[in-house]
């Protein structure tokens, strides 16, 4: 078990190289507004739910939405995922599609003490900014003037999880956890004006970056409570709460604006000039309430409900403003028979569900509306005395936006793959 360990702590590492550098997550034209798209914070078995799981509390899997349910985990969990996003654009008159891959978390748990504290550390992404247009207007001086957008990057977290949990009594516990976070990455925004008209005319390049660098802080807690029927099965109650505490992220911001001319491309005047300048990105308070209800290794239904208060943040630009936002999911997973040994697709989890969440921007005053549709299925791999290692599949269709008052409408198709790995790693040998 010594050899597995070193060899997911090196892909581990090797991963996180990956995952740092810049990776092209999105493909939005909304992700020019704010902090960019905001990502599922869930891992590939809540995407397959609806995005569910505050009350979602397991000894074998990573659940970073609550940080409260890793003080559940009884073995160590290496968890990784990939998700590949199938996007299509339209404003009703012309449509484009467009593809891309990236990894979407790296994650790692433990008990350190069992039944009472755990932990746990990981990165994933938080925000993706990824977009690139040109639109060309006919002026009756200047002729053709071509105007040009695109931007890259993105927020990720890194985070770094403590959770405890109080025995109440038999057939009750009550948990709580914090998670430190690390947020960083750096957003880069690009414009462009082309006089292709004119033969020695002077065109305009801009650039603008913003660096983010700094800490925050969730809190969350669940509360379960334990029932048995007359034929002593097992069900289990969870009510759970959440809580992130508004950040002011410390970050540099720079720009570049300058002239060049149409026919050498030489480089002719600076119009602004700021390098490193000391700026701030706000990140809002967000409350999220959620209940679960689980018959013991059969199947679990849930239902979350997030509040972010982006309203009260200044937003500073004529684009858009900030719009204070909720979120509503459901999601159920049911699992025919876990112990039919001999049946292998009785012991596969299969999982369904549903979401539907208001926009933190509004744009020409209007709210992007996003919906989405899921399921997917868990896949028991060889299982071994202490293990209990998983393939998850999950997918995702929805859309985001309008085809209206100058809106684009997005329709998506979100496909993940999370591996899932566990075992007892630090037990300490008695015989060799």
């Amino acid at each position: 078990m010594i050899k597995i360990s070193k060899v997911v702590l090196f892909f581990f590492l090797m991963c996180s190289t990956v995952f740092v550098e810049a990776q092209n997550t999105t493909n939005s034209p909304y992700s020019k507004y704010g902090v960019g798209v905001l990502r599922a914070q869930g891992f590939t078995q809540s995407l397959s739910m609806g995005g569910i799981g505050l009350g979602l509390r397991s000894n074998k899997d990573i659940n970073i939405l609550n940080p409260a349910a890793h003080s559940a985990l009884t073995i160590t969990v290496f968890e990784t995922g990939v998700t590949n996003n199938a996007l299509t654009l339209s404003d009703g008159v012309q449509s484009q599609f467009k593809n891309n891959t990236y990894i979407d978390h790296l994650s790692f748990g433990m008990p350190v003490i069992m039944n009472k504290w755990g932990m746990g550390f990981g990165l994933l992404p938080y925000s993706a900014v990824g977009y690139e247009y040109e639109s060309v207007v006919t002026d009756p001086v200047a002729g053709d003037v071509t105007y040009r957008e695109y931007g890259e990057g993105g927020i990720n977290k890194a985070y770094f999880v403590n959770a405890v949990q109080f025995r109440l009594d038999s057939l009750s516990l009550i948990s709580f956890g914090v998670n430190g976070l690390f947020y960083f990455g750096n957003q880069g925004y690009y414009e462009e004006v082309i006089f292709g008209g004119l033969a020695n005319a002077y065109n305009t390049r801009a650039f603008q970056q913003t660096s983010v660098a700094d800490f925050g802080i969730d809190l969350g807690t669940q509360y379960q409570k334990t029932f048995k029927n007359t034929k002593d099965e097992n069900y289990k109650l969870i009510i759970a709460a959440t809580y992130s505490i508004a950040t002011d992220l410390k970050s540099r911001y720079s720009e570049t604006v300058y002239s060049y001319n149409s026919l050498n491309n030489e480089y002719v005047d600076t119009v602004s000039f700021i390098r490193n300048a000391r700026n701030i990105t706000q990140l809002p308070s967000q409350l999220g309430v959620g209940i679960s209800f689980e018959k013991n290794r059969k199947w679990i239904v849930g239902v979350d409900y997030h509040s972010s208060s982006w309203g009260e943040i200044a937003a500073n630009s004529s684009l858009f403003k900030y719009s204070s936002n909720y979120s509503l999911a459901a999601g159920m997973e049911f699992v025919p028979k876990y112990d039919a040994f001999n049946h292998y697709f009785k012991r596969v989890s299969y999982r369904f569900g549903a979401r539907y969440n208001t926009s933190y921007i509004l744009i020409n005053n209007q709210d992007l509306t996003e919906y989405g549709i899921t399921f997917g299925v868990g896949l028991p791999i060889k299982r071994q005395e202490t293990a209990i290692p998983r393939l998850n599949f999950g997918a995702e269709y929805g859309k985001r936006g309008q085809m209206k008052n100058g809106l684009i409408q997005e329709t998506f198709f979100n496909f993940s793959v999370g591996l899932i790995i566990n075992d007892r790693w630090f037990i300490k040998r008695r015989y060799d």
